[in-house]
């Protein structure tokens, strides 16, 4: 296909944000009446109102228009940059830095309303971020700012109260096995005013004295929790709690909990949980995102289940990360990620990369609020593309989400973001 050709067809593409993901369900369409807020006219259901397409590929691409310039969708700006590389106090010395600084409300950072407070989080490594090596000795720091981040205090490693810095949250020591934030979902403020931080661990094997990995050929096998801090009174520091680590049995999950995203449903206190699960080396598995609630703000949990339609019905995900996150206009909960049309094998395939609204009353996907985003494109990508791995920003006036997304495929990365204006 010539590049004329491969433009023509990604433009006619790119015009189809009402095609159907399953036989019988549009994208695009009414909102289900049962969402116990008000419902919406049908005329503002979801809609992709603008959007850049851009591949690997080269030849498939023409001009590119960056992310809308709109200040109003930067959660913040203007931070100061945490330095790449730092000093740490454990025998090693040094390690590398990872953290957001995009404006994004996945970028591990918290503006508390009303006030100049900036909470701000990284994870650090003395080996790579995102390898197994790496992961493993993931540690969490934070800094925070009294003046809108315009300054911010020295990074501090994360230790829960009545912990250390080797032992730094139950179940984790320094030099065993690590834990970690991750920089695809938001920090949630709670209606009791606490600071909710979904974050992950890799299970301890007393027995084997390893990470547990129970299934041959899947992987590490991760347990999901909620760091909870809370502002001193000057603002000037944060005290941080932890009630438990939530788990999944491998017979659900063969790599247990990753990723995990939270929301506040409707009754304050009672949080929903989902994280990144998988059927990988098991692929007769359903793969499912399980969903988990607590009903003591984040301090225990209950047993997993499908995450589902409203009416109940399935629909799969891979082992990619999906997002939950609540407008802050609308109070409107919304989910983002990998819907597949039948069972995955593991991380496969990670597209198309839909949002739907979600029922707050039975905790489902409200199946005619479904829309696609965005997919494979045949005749230019392989089935081995990734649509995963997105931020989000939010304009709260205009009551959008913007939506960015690199494409992968095969080790390449698409050299500039795919990003999508949703209207809410």
């Amino acid at each position: 296909m010539n590049k004329s050709s491969r433009r023509e067809f990604v433009m006619k593409s790119a015009l189809l944000t009402s095609a159907a993901l399953l036989p019988g369900l549009m994208f695009q369409g009414c909102r289900a009446k049962k969402t116990g807020l008000p419902v919406n006219d049908p005329s503002e259901a979801l809609k992709v109102v603008d959007k850049e397409v851009w591949f690997i590929d080269n030849l498939a691409n023409k001009d590119y228009r960056p992310l809308p310039s709109d200040p109003r969708f930067r959660y913040y700006s203007g931070f100061p940059v945490i330095e790449k590389v730092q000093p740490v106090p454990f025998p090693w010395g040094k390690e590398n830095f990872y953290s957001g600084n995009g404006g994004y409300l996945t970028d591990n950072v918290y503006l508390e309303p009303g006030k100049p407070w900036v909470l701000q989080l990284a994870i650090s490594t003395p080996g790579i971020g995102d390898t197994w090596a790496g992961s493993v000795q993931y540690k969490v720091w934070y800094r925070n700012s009294v003046d809108s981040g315009k300054t911010f205090s020295a990074l501090k490693q994360v230790v829960v109260k009545g912990y250390t810095s080797m032992n730094p949250i139950t179940g984790v020591k320094i030099g065993r096995n690590g834990f970690n934030v991750d920089f695809t979902r938001p920090i949630v403020r709670a209606s009791n005013g606490e600071i909710m931080i979904p974050m992950g661990t890799g299970r301890w094997d007393d027995e084997k004295g390893k990470i547990y990995s129970p299934v041959s050929g899947a992987g590490l096998f991760g347990d999901a929790g909620v760091l909870i801090a809370n502002w001193l009174p000057d603002g000037r520091d944060v005290e941080f709690k932890f009630g438990g680590w939530n788990r999944i049995d491998y017979n659900q999950s063969t790599r247990g909990l990753a990723e995990p995203t939270i929301v506040e449903t409707l009754i304050p206190g009672r949080f929903a949980m989902l994280s990144r699960c998988s059927n990988s080396g098991r692929p007769e598995l359903p793969g499912y995102a399980w969903v988990s609630f607590s009903d003591d703000y984040c301090r225990t949990w209950s047993p997993f289940r499908p995450f589902t339609y409203a009416d109940g019905g399935n629909f799969f995900v891979p082992t990619a990360h999906s997002t939950l996150i609540k407008a802050r206009k609308t109070g409107r909960v919304y989910w983002i990620g990998n819907l597949n049309e039948t069972n995955p094998n593991g991380s496969h395939p990670r597209y198309p990369l839909a949002i739907a609204e979600v029922d707050p009353e039975n905790f489902g996907l409200i199946r005619d609020t479904v829309i696609k985003m965005d997919t494979r494109h045949p005749e230019i990508e392989g089935p081995l593309v990734q649509l995963s791995n997105f931020n989000v920003m939010e304009n709260v006036e205009t009551n959008e989400f913007l939506v960015v997304c690199t494409r992968i495929e095969n080790g390449k990365s698409a050299s500039h973001p795919s990003w999508y204006r949703i209207k809410l």
